[in-house]
């Protein structure tokens, strides 16, 4: 972390790997994988992605997989004719063709069901709809950008999701990295993501001090960028119009959400009959990983000494 919080730079809600890498891909009509935790900014990416490439001017329709009815998913994105199903009295545009001359965001495309994936893998193949009830295929001039948030290759090596299907979507795959791993830009996302609050409050923004920027930074924020935004939007909504900076006192409640959230993880531990080796192993594991590797660091994450780390790792030794 920077020895003087409040002299650290400005930041983007995105690491600049994955910005330079989003520009370039906005330059083409590539089919776009954007991967990462819920919260991580996947679709605030497809946005930026659409309003830097040359269908700008077109539509972005964004389609939240997850919230729709497997059974009706097929003619919100494909379209019907009137009496295709029960319910259909009229003919009814689908998204894809609603996305004509702009970019379609499939967002959550894990959720879909492995037919409806078949119906989608040709779709992007042949570039073309078939509206539920007719014959006619529709031809389409379409970005397609879909979201995951669940690992697909995994999905795939599972039989869950098609492998042909994977391909065709990761043409151009960005992953998003969780907040946590962002330590060193912490700071400035978190200024900018106030200034954002408080514009979007029309309030003034309420300053962060050194000693609270270092207790938000030690958060783990499971919910990633979503979730410091919205805990940032509590702050200034409690802090009243006047505002003022924000006091170490006010983030007492990111102590509870943590209390429930390791109460959580240990139940579903325990329900999966893991033993207390097992966990400790994994979460050793884990923090190397996130570190990449690098044991000083995996201690202190873990709030351990190096050598205490070391003896955990290999108590057989």
């Amino acid at each position: 972390m920077n020895h003087d919080p409040l002299e650290a730079p400005r930041a983007h809600w995105l690491p600049s790997s994955v910005r330079e890498r989003l520009a370039r891909a906005a330059e083409s009509d590539a089919t776009v994988l954007l991967t990462g935790e819920s919260g991580s900014g996947k679709g605030s990416a497809a946005r930026e992605l659409h309003a830097a490439g040359p269908r700008a001017a077109g539509p972005l329709i964004e389609v939240a997989l997850a919230a729709l009815s497997p059974s009706l998913i097929e003619a919100e994105l494909f379209g019907h004719e009137a009496g295709a199903f029960t319910g259909a009295a009229g003919r009814r545009r689908g998204r894809f063709e609603r996305a004509q001359a702009g970019t379609i965001v499939l967002a959550g495309i894990e959720c879909l069901r492995l037919e409806t994936q078949v119906k989608l893998l040709r779709v992007l193949q042949e570039r073309e709809v078939e509206p539920l009830g007719s014959e006619e295929p529709v031809p389409l001039d379409v970005r397609v950008v879909a979201t995951a948030s669940a690992d697909l290759r995994e999905r795939v090596r599972r039989g869950g999701f098609r492998e042909d299907l994977y391909y065709r979507l990761a043409v151009i795959e960005l992953a998003l990295p969780p907040l946590r791993e962002r330590r060193g830009e912490f700071i400035g996302i978190a200024r900018l993501l106030t200034e954002r609050v408080a514009r979007r409050l029309g309030v003034p923004a309420r300053p962060l001090d050194a000693a609270v920027l270092e207790r938000l930074a030690k958060h783990p924020w499971p919910g990633n960028l979503r979730e410091l935004e919205n805990c940032l939007e509590r702050l200034h909504v409690l802090g009243g119009a006047q505002g003022g900076s924000v006091e170490l006192g006010e983030l007492a409640f990111l102590d509870e959400d943590l209390v429930g959230v390791e109460r959580e993880l240990a139940e579903r531990a325990l329900a999966l009959g893991l033993d207390l080796a097992t966990l400790e192993a994994a979460l050793i594991e884990a923090a190397l990983r996130l570190e990449r590797g690098n044991r000083s660091a995996a201690a202190r994450r873990l709030g351990i000494g190096r050598r205490v780390l070391e003896r955990r790792r290999h108590p057989a030794d």
